[in-house]
């Protein structure tokens, strides 16, 4: 009978053991992955590098509207692919000189620029070095509006003489002589 409380006592203490030394490496992996993210969020914050690499980001036509805050400014620009993560940027906005700054507009901003770029730009301190993207939204409803208009002249057309280019003349070798072709005259 001792010799089962024993052993039973030996199972408890071991179990407690790995149990414990578990719940440890637990926590350990836990602070590993938040020190690795605090570490990325400081990097953005203070390495300050545009969302694509120079040469290859897109421009777009970014409006800023009367009063709007930094989280749906920030939002907005996620948004529309200029900037990664709206939350670096809001974070980079309240560190930088040109917090709430924003004045209303329309502007050309790309996804090389970094936060600073992009706030100077939009608070109206400096112009932006990219031009103002063409919509092209804006002119397929004029081409659109336009084909209608020439599909009917194109059926009104005479109906022979288009089959009679391609129909050969009487008398060739093979068709290879169409009506039109080869005439000189």
């Amino acid at each position: 009978m001792r010799k089962m409380r024993t052993t039973i006592g030996v199972v408890i203490d071991t179990l407690g053991s790995i149990i414990i030394y578990a719940v440890i490496a637990a926590a350990i992996l836990f602070m590993a992955g938040q020190a690795k993210h605090y570490y990325d969020v400081g990097y953005g914050v203070f390495s300050q590098q545009g969302k694509d690499a120079r040469g290859t980001g897109k421009v777009v036509a970014f409006t800023v509207e009367e009063g709007v805050k930094a989280p749906k400014l920030a939002e907005q620009l996620e948004e529309q692919g200029i900037i990664e993560s709206a939350r670096l940027f809001l974070i980079q906005e309240r560190v930088s000189d040109y917090a709430g700054m924003y004045v209303a507009g329309t502007y050309a901003l790309s996804s090389e620029m970094t936060t600073e770029e992009i706030m100077r730009v939009i608070c109206a301190k400096e112009a932006s070095p990219y031009e103002m993207p063409v919509e092209p939204a804006a002119e397929e409803p004029a081409a659109e509006a336009a084909a209608p208009a020439a599909e009917p002249a194109a059926e009104e057309a005479p109906a022979a003489e288009a089959p009679a280019e391609e129909q050969p003349i009487e008398g060739t070798d093979g068709g290879e002589e169409t009506e039109g072709e080869g005439e000189e005259g």
